[in-house]
């Protein structure tokens, strides 16, 4: 499912991702907090969605309450280890599901 990326590679669509979802939860007004390679969403009814790098396996993991999920890069899109689903996709299915903003991330 994955093309094969060496560290730099992978750092550069990770940091493009993370970057767009940054971008994301700030047109839509949510808070959002990077320490390094992990960046929380805070929702306004007190649920987190934690997006992180996980370098040594060249994936982005998901999690919220909602559930945890692995993605990996296709050559055009972070996707779902198991179901093939996006990021950009779950990202948006995960809000809904906690009742949180609509997040504009189709790139992903």
């Amino acid at each position: 499912m994955s093309d094969t990326l060496d560290d730099t590679r992978y750092l550069q669509l990770a940091e493009q991702a993370m970057a767009a979802i940054e971008s994301a939860a700030d047109a839509a007004d949510l808070d959002s907090k990077r320490d390094g390679a992990v960046l929380r969403l805070e929702l306004d009814g007190g649920d987190q969605i934690i997006v992180n790098l996980q370098q040594p396996t060249h994936q982005l993991w998901l999690a919220s309450r909602a559930g945890a999920h692995h993605y990996v890069w296709n050559g055009a899109h972070w996707c779902d280890t198991r179901t093939g689903e996006t990021l950009g996709a779950a990202l948006q299915r995960v809000m809904r599901t906690l009742d949180g903003p609509e997040l504009d991330v189709p790139s992903l």
